[in-house]
């Protein structure tokens, strides 16, 4: 019995030891300045918490980041001057501490990440508060999947689908729309699920054109890895997507809730500024395939499920969502200004929520209203016939190196059958062409966003919707145009880092 005690003491001990030498670690190394002389390899420590891991690691201990089960290896990569974040729902941020459960897939809560402004004004350590002053921009998390193909998109006959006059939202929007489905979403690494999932398939991407093409006899039923993690030669593990539509401009480069879009700039003074912006986390405008992973993502058991709201803030500031009792059904209708709260309302709301990927705080914004996002998508040598500012030379380049996809030369307003496969375009079909209030117009079958395909002279693409457009814009909206500057077109940033 005496012999028990011992044993039962001497564990005791040994637990007690253990977390005030964890305490005691962690107290001593996050009271300190981030960079750390690093003796065994004479370098210094990129943060805090890789100071603290190798103390840990000293001592004996393990002191693991935090990984979801569900994600199959495709969690959060963070790149340089990336901090992980929690935000409270009325959108205080903290910094997270990467070891412990800072998102879950599982529960709608996606995985944010913040890099400060160059005049931060203090250094944060895990659990602190970060003043929305020193914050330069929010990204989200996508992580890699594959997803379950429903409809392979084949569709270029656009029947006439009658006339939508009806002042009830609901009442035109079910008249509109019957296609509309829960996506199956598996996430995972490419060898987890190639190794895992039947018949899953890819898209190969061609570095001599900077095209994609399909496997030979895919079809409804298999999975396909969704293309918006393939950049040219490398295979991500995942996206960090810009929370909201960019605020600032191409020397002040912005992602933040309540900011007015950057806004009448060409397309290439966008793409330009992107590719500056963060070189080392290869940051870029958003791509077609890309911003289909999202939309895909949104609409999973894993996102919101459903169209999100649309910002209707008619002085473009990013995050707001239209109230529950504003009118919508009218097409191409007027909005309030986001001083009058009647209308619309921010990021941090219950109503602001609505326009989230994820139905909550954690997810993207902007993607349904805003502005009409330009898209890093064209048609193979066309630019020459545009005035995005691009050459045709820079085109071609840019999409060998798989920053631009690339559409075939030949399509026109209703060549839905030249989509990608996760693009989030011709699968939204079939397509009909409605009577609007103003005019005959092509929309999808889900929730009736518009939808016109890219053709020469208006050879890139626009996503999303304006403030204006009513129940034509969401996340599935798409629409042609030349790449011009205007008052009514924004953009979105992506970084890499997998």
């Amino acid at each position: 019995m005496k012999h028990n005690y011992k044993i039962l003491i001497g564990v005791l001990i040994g637990i007690i030891l253990s977390v005030s030498f964890t305490a005691v670690a962690d107290t001593l190394i996050q009271s300190k300045d981030v960079n750390y002389s690093n003796s065994e390899s004479g370098g210094t420590y990129a943060d805090v918490q890789d100071a603290i891991d190798e103390l840990y690691k000293r001592a004996g201990y393990t002191n693991e980041v935090y990984k979801e089960d569900i994600l199959n290896g495709a969690d959060p990569v963070l790149g340089d001057g990336m901090i992980p974040v929690y935000i409270a729902d009325n959108g205080d941020v903290y910094y997270a501490d990467s070891h412990t459960k800072w998102y879950s897939y599982n529960e709608k809560r996606w995985a944010n990440a913040v890099i400060l402004s160059g005049s931060a004004k203090k250094t944060y350590k895990s659990g602190d508060k970060i003043e929305e002053s020193d914050i330069e921009s929010y990204f989200v998390w996508i992580p890699r999947y594959a997803y379950k193909i429903w409809n392979l998109g084949e569709y270029d006959s656009v029947p006439d689908g009658g006339t939508l006059t009806d002042k009830s939202y609901e009442t035109s929007i079910s008249k509109a729309s019957n296609n509309a489905r829960i996506i199956d979403v598996v996430f995972g690494t490419n060898d987890y699920l190639n190794n895992n999932l039947q018949k899953c398939k890819s898209l190969t991407w061609s570095p001599e054109i900077g095209e994609f093409s399909e496997p030979q006899g895919i079809a409804v039923g298999d999975y396909l890895i969704h293309p918006g993690f393939t950049l040219g030669d490398t295979e991500l593990n995942g996206l960090w997507v810009g929370k909201f539509e960019t605020s600032g401009g191409a020397n002040n480069i912005q992602i933040k809730p309540n900011k007015s879009t950057w806004r009448y700039a060409t397309l290439k003074t966008f793409f330009d500024a992107y590719l500056e912006y963060k070189e080392n986390l290869k940051s870029h405008m958003i791509k077609n395939t890309e911003w289909g992973a999202v939309a895909y993502l949104s609409h999973s058991a894993y996102g919101k499920g459903s169209e999100v709201n649309i910002n209707n803030a008619s002085d473009c500031k990013t995050g707001y969502s239209a109230a529950p009792d504003t009118d919508q059904s009218t097409f191409y209708g007027t909005s309030g200004t986001s001083s009058q709260s009647s209308i619309t309302q921010p990021w941090n709301t219950a109503t602001g929520y609505l326009a989230s990927t994820t139905g909550n705080i954690t997810g993207v914004y902007d993607m349904a209203g805003g502005t009409w996002e330009y898209i890093a998508a064209t048609m193979i040598n066309n630019a020459n016939e545009d005035k995005s500012g691009f050459t045709q030379e820079e085109v071609t380049k840019y999409m060998k190196q798989g920053y631009i996809d690339a559409y075939s030369v030949d399509s026109n307003i209703t060549s839905y059958s030249k989509r990608i496969l996760g693009d989030a375009t011709g699968e939204m079909g079939p397509f009909y062409n409605y009577h609007d209030l103003n005019s005959k117009s092509y929309h999808n079958s889900w929730y009736a966003d518009l939808s016109n395909f890219i053709l020469p002279g208006y050879s890139w693409f626009n996503r999303g919707g304006g403030y204006r457009d009513g129940v034509i814009a969401g996340q599935f909206f798409f629409v042609r145009n030349d790449g011009s500057a205007d008052t009514g077109r924004g953009s979105r940033l992506v970084l890499v880092t997998s």
